[in-house]
């Protein structure tokens, strides 16, 4: 018994040598002179990307904000999973925290996160595209979720769409891809220091920021830190089913909180009212006035990042876009010893400049961001410490013009134009000699692939073509899922959303642009071989009981 004790102790005092010799240092503390105080009074620190018990979160927001408060924040961004129909709480101060709500909705090509955003006359998802244009066209600021996440199902696929904003570090994703050794490391050093254990599992994403930096060539993208905060490490509702933590409450809120924020540069210091406060951040966020600071590595972070043409410069316009032309740039920043200020220009960084001089002739396309790095920071590459949002200098969008067609192709007469759905949805069509209406009341009740569609036969396929042309409206305001079917194989479908309400609007489709709608993989089929024409009502962006009513013409394809 003895020598079971002694060897029990034995293997204790070595993990507690082990984990006091390898623990993380603690912050270090970055001095603030220097810094316009007036920019200090202006830069608030918070936490963006949080879940409550309201999705799969373990606390409720009082306790968030709670916590948020301990760990200095002076606001935090909650962003329950969602379709976008439930109307956001109002912004409001709990334990001196402002609280702002958002939404992740979940699409076909992974997650995006909505702020700003009032609540949507039908669900949102589906097709990654339709969910961005939907979040744009009800006024909202959209962020591709862990858009390079190790778990394919979360990454974000659709690179074309217009997304407003990306996360350009997300806490899930970087947990995933460590190994259980690296794991228990943390898990030792979290019981010690909390906030620098969870920071040593951070890298720099660099497929990541290389994304950040090909879309910024083309227009302003938003990059925010995400804390993706749950209260604790677990299957959730991202990947199905209720959420199970398997270390309990273990990172806590307030862990997380300590690890890095999200710092934005109002235009003037909060002023204690929640709406007033909670519009001013979102604004600043649209306009990319928004840094990330590790603030597990060292704190406070500040920077006045400054462009200007002529004479006059402008404070703290990170986010600004410039016209073409000679311009400089300066940039002050309260950072530790030691530190490395680095210019990424396009994603070509420029080691060991030191701002504040930096000119440029600014080709088009060009942007300016900074990274500030640290010596011996966790991660492989490191993490940097201080990420800034881009200055901007781009030259003006072409106008977009429709593509001339070839050859317009308009369906022949005799496509038998039917009705589809379930046993329990009430549907009708109506024609006259140019236009198809479909009336729909999918059925009440639970879930159970209720679905309402026109179609038609396709007689011969599609040979050649290239787009799906037609004019559509519906009586409110909905999404229509206009899909292809292949009979030969199998009755696999591919198909894209498009949005109508009371206006008739013409409506270009690519077919390259639809999506496989059965789970299927492998190449796009040939369209020549489609069997059917279908414009569906379904869950995707409706629910059970709803009734509308669409109506279709002039449909056609271009070659």
């Amino acid at each position: 018994m003895r020598r079971v004790l002694f060897v029990t102790a034995a293997v204790v005092a070595a993990v507690i040598f082990f984990g006091l010799a390898t623990l993380p240092p603690a912050p270090l503390a970055v001095d603030s002179a220097g810094i316009d105080p007036d920019l200090i009074r202006r830069t608030v620190r918070g936490a963006y990307h949080i879940h409550s018990t309201r999705s799969d979160g373990a606390s409720d927001k009082a306790a968030i904000a709670s916590a948020a408060a301990r760990a200095g924040l002076k606001f935090i961004i909650v962003t329950d999973h969602g379709d976008g129909t439930t109307p956001p709480d109002p912004p409001a101060y709990l334990s001196g925290v402002l609280c702002i709500d958002g939404v992740e909705i979940s699409t076909n090509g992974g997650h995006y996160v909505a702020l700003g955003m009032p609540p949507s006359p039908y669900p949102l998802g589906g097709d990654p595209a339709a969910v961005v244009e939907d979040v744009a066209r009800l006024g909202g600021f959209g962020i591709a979720a862990h858009p390079d996440s190790p778990k394919a199902s979360l990454a974000w696929t659709d690179w074309e769409a217009p997304i407003d904003g990306i996360e350009w570090l997300n806490t899930d994703s970087e947990w995933r891809d460590e190994s259980r050794t690296t794991l228990a490391h943390v898990f030792l050093h979290y019981l010690v220091r909390p906030g620098p254990a969870l920071a040593s599992m951070l890298d720099r994403p660099v497929t990541t920021l290389k994304r950040w930096d090909e879309l910024t060539k083309r227009r302003p993208v938003v990059a925010l830190a995400a804390h993706d905060a749950h209260g604790g490490i677990g299957r959730g509702l991202e990947e199905s089913g209720a959420r199970k933590r398997t270390l309990g409450t273990v990172p806590s809120y307030e862990a997380s909180f300590r690890t890095f924020s999200d710092n934005v540069i109002l235009d003037a210091p909060l002023s204690g009212d929640g709406a007033k406060d909670g519009r001013a951040v979102i604004d600043a966020i649209r306009h990319g006035r928004v840094f990330t600071v590790i603030d597990a590595i060292a704190t406070p972070g500040l920077i006045d990042f400054r462009a200007w043409q002529g004479d006059i410069p402008k404070s703290s316009n990170m986010g600004v876009s410039w016209p073409t032309g000679p311009a400089a740039m300066s940039a002050r920043i309260a950072m530790p010893a030691g530190a490395q200020v680095m210019l990424i220009d396009r994603g070509r960084e420029y080691l060991g400049l030191r701002p504040p001089d930096y000119a440029t002739g600014m080709d088009p396309g060009e942007t300016i961001r900074i990274e500030v790095r640290l010596p011996g920071a966790p991660g492989s590459p490191p993490v940097p410490w201080l990420v800034s949002n881009p200055v901007y200098f781009l030259a003006p969008a072409p106008r977009s013009s429709a593509a001339a067609s070839d050859e317009l192709v308009p369906l022949p007469g005799d496509l038998g134009w039917h009705v589809e759905k379930d046993p329990d949805t009430n549907a009708a069509d109506s024609r006259t000699t140019e236009k198809v209406s479909l009336q729909y009341t999918l059925a009440a009740g639970a879930r159970r692939s209720q679905f309402a569609a026109l179609a038609a036969d396709l007689k011969g396929g599609l040979p050649g073509l290239r787009q799906l042309m037609f004019s559509g409206s519906s009586t409110g305001p909905s999404r229509v899922s206009v899909q292809l079917r292949y009979a030969q194989r199998g009755g696999e479908r591919w198909g894209s959303s498009v949005y109508l309400d009371s206006n008739d609007r013409e409506v270009s489709l690519p077919l390259d642009r639809m999506r496989p709608l059965d789970r299927q993989t492998g190449p796009a089929p040939d369209a020549a071989t489609a069997s059917s024409l279908l414009f569906v009502i379904d869950l995707t962006n409706a629910k059970p009981g709803d009734s509308n009513s669409f109506t279709i013409s002039k449909v056609g394809f271009s070659r």
